[in-house]
């Protein structure tokens, strides 16, 4: 039971994380030289997700920045959604434990 909430709290910290990284590559979208971020996600010993580094795409030009627009877009929303369902699991894990503590009591 604690499993599932850990693993959601964990995962909703990498939806955050990712938003912003993602935040900032949008905020950066004009500056010259800028190279956008992009993270990399993998799982821990447990399982749960975690963000393991963040690595750039080089950018050959000084002038401007190599962020695409339609690429953080995609970032936001999937954050946006992957946060959602990991706090709606605990929602549901939530409900479970009351329907279980008014079964026994």
């Amino acid at each position: 039971m604690i499993s599932s909430i850990n693993t959601a709290l964990s995962g909703m910290q990498t939806w955050q994380l990712r938003q912003d990284i993602s935040a900032n590559d949008i905020a950066n979208i004009n500056t010259p030289g800028y190279s956008q971020k992009i993270p990399v996600q993998t799982t821990n010993s447990m399982g749960n997700p975690q963000i393991s580094a963040i690595s750039s795409e080089p950018n050959e030009s000084n002038e401007t920045s190599n962020t695409d627009l339609a690429t953080e877009m995609v970032e936001q929303k999937m954050s946006v959604t992957g946060y959602g369902a990991d706090a709606k699991i605990i929602k549901v894990q939530d409900d479970m434990t009351k329907s279980l503590l008014n079964i026994i009591g």
